[in-house]
């Protein structure tokens, strides 16, 4: 399938959030699945800059746009969470879910993350629970360093996720340096 370049004035409504600008993609729908060179729809680029009105205003218009990804290896709910825009990642996920995208939940980066990953990292640990209890699979997640979510939570100290993520049969514990997150535990002094 050809990628369209994205529009130039999409791409600056994206960027200011200006919701007024989504009037030519109601005119010109296909408009907002042009690309930038680095493969980001319209949609990527709003949550990146953290705009949710622009965003959940370009999801009412097409929801296609949660299944596409990035140069980066991004789907968009990655790109939410992984720039903090929380209240918008539990709506995508919510609309993930209902669109059957579980593939879309689970998919990893460029750098082996998945959204799980970022939530934990972030120390955003409500949205890690949800995003654990709505796709187990996120806890078998191994990135390119060798970290599981639950080694980044036991070095984190996120004692509710990691407990979580125990309860979980097929969670990864691994970590780097050939670690596991007992080891984590045990340096972190974290006698649970």
């Amino acid at each position: 399938m050809a990628m369209h370049k994205m529009d130039k004035l999409l791409l600056g409504a994206a960027m200011s959030g200006n919701v007024r600008e989504l009037e030519m993609a109601r005119e010109t729908p296909e408009i907002l699945l042009g690309r930038t060179p680095q493969q980001s729809t319209c949609l990527h680029i709003s949550l990146f800059f953290g705009h949710e009105e622009f965003s959940k205003a370009l999801l009412g218009l097409d929801q296609s746009l949660l299944s596409c990804i990035n140069l980066s290896g991004e789907t968009p709910l990655l790109v939410a969470v992984k720039n903090g825009n929380v209240s918008l990642a539990y709506d995508m996920l919510k609309q993930y879910k209902e669109l059957n995208l579980s593939d879309m939940i689970l998919k990893q980066d460029n750098n082996g993350d998945n959204v799980l990953h970022h939530a934990i990292r972030n120390g955003h640990s409500d949205l890690a629970l949800e995003l654990i209890a709505a796709e187990l699979g996120l806890s078998q997640g191994v990135n390119i360093y060798n970290e599981s979510p639950m080694y980044i939570a036991v070095s984190r100290d996120f004692n509710d996720i990691s407990e979580k993520l125990l309860e979980i049969p097929i969670s990864s514990h691994v970590g780097i340096n050939n670690k596991n997150a007992l080891r984590a535990a045990v340096a972190n002094g974290n006698p649970g």
